[in-house]
Parts: structure tokens; sequence; C-alpha cells
């Protein structure tokens, strides 16, 4: 799991946003493309490695070593 860059499309988010939300195809897309942009965003400023959906279909992002370590500091 440690090497997940992207494992969750914009198509996919777009799905899930359809079916969580119950929005229309277009407003899903829109919303997806715009998910994905601070997925990148946060994967550049390294919190996170990527993002995935779970075994239960949940769409989670894992954390960088570095955002781990300043969680853990803020309990």
């Amino acid at each position: 799991m440690a090497n997940i860059m992207e494992s969750a499309s914009i198509e996919d988010i777009a799905l899930y946003l359809q079916r969580e939300d119950g929005i229309d195809a277009d407003s899903a897309q829109n919303a997806a493309q715009q998910v994905v942009d601070g997925f990148i965003d946060m994967r550049d400023k390294g919190l996170i490695k990527g993002w995935y959906f779970d075994e239960l279909g949940h769409l989670e992002l894992l954390p960088t070593e570095s955002a781990l370590s300043i969680i853990e500091r803020q309990k």
C-alpha cells in the first residue's frame, strides 16, 4: 500500500460522488476534477503520497511520514 500514487481515477471519483451525493454526471465530473486537483496539490506539498478506495469503497488519503509525525505531535 505504501507505493500508491493514484488508484482512484477522476472517473472513479465521479461515480463515487454520483452515488454518495446523488448528483448528475456532469456535476460529479467537475467535482471529481476539483477533488483530484486538491489531492495533487496536497501531494506536491508533501502531505500525502496518494489516494485510493479502501475495501469498503471509501475514498482515503495515504499520508506521508512527515504528515503523520505532524499529526502525532498535535495529539
